[in-house]
């Protein structure tokens, strides 16, 4: 979004008679001082609020994905292979790591992200029997919240018992599944913080629209009198 509109409305007060006379007139005016400064300070407003969308969006978009890895963990069949579960897996890894990366950027957009990251986490580890048997299955935590696997233990786990390790990923994708909608939801975390920072763009491009209008009205004014002045 830009206001370069505004800026060629305010300069149009100078007079054709004498350039110099009237960029005198324009830096004396308060009118046109007071107009220049407000521009500037809506246009700084609406690029972050334009930064933040996009910074959010991204962040939207890394819970989706995780949300549809962890699908795909539930939809393993009971004759799925190691390497179908390996496979699963590391795409739910890669896309859980992403969410957790984009969270500390997103979180300066939206003070909820953060919190919907811990209630992402909390979905794997809501007992702690499920906690054992991922820690069994090879899932490590890193102190930044990434997720690691070890494969040489999946594959350990899943040769003993590959029900145990089946059942265990599809009650960890349904939970994680269950946050996700609830947080990409209109009535989500996610939902509300992108409806509240498009409600604030849009009022702001408001206000930025009724500025030029009120910049090219001036304008009109200004030249109006000028000419009158000099024809006098």
């Amino acid at each position: 979004m830009t206001i370069s509109p505004l800026s060629s409305a305010l300069t149009s007060t100078a007079t054709t008679n004498s350039q110099t006379a009237a960029q005198a007139a324009e830096k004396a005016d308060p009118i046109t001082a007071g107009l220049q400064k407000s521009s500037t300070k809506l246009q700084s407003m609406l690029d972050t609020a334009t930064a933040s969308l996009s910074t959010l969006g991204k962040f939207k978009a890394s819970v989706a994905a995780s949300q549809t890895a962890a699908k795909a963990l539930g939809t393993l069949k009971d004759t799925a292979s190691s390497d179908d579960v390996k496979k699963a897996l590391a795409s739910f890894v890669s896309t859980f790591n992403t969410m957790v990366a984009s969270t500390q950027s997103a979180a300066a957009a939206s003070s909820g992200v953060e919190r919907i990251s811990r209630g992402m986490t909390r979905a794997m580890t809501a007992d702690f029997s499920r906690v054992d048997a991922l820690r069994q299955m090879g899932f490590t935590k890193a102190s930044d919240g990434s997720l690691k696997l070890d494969n040489s233990k999946l594959e350990a786990a899943f040769k003993a018992s590959p029900t145990a390790v089946l059942d265990t990923l599809s009650k960890l994708g349904g939970l994680v599944d269950k946050v996700a909608t609830k947080e990409l939801g209109s009535g989500g975390g996610i939902g509300q913080s992108v409806n509240t920072l498009s409600s604030k763009a849009t009022v702001l491009q408001m206000q930025q629209n009724a500025l030029l209008k009120a910049a090219q009205q001036y304008a009109s004014f200004a030249q109006a009198r000028n000419g009158s002045t000099w024809s006098a």
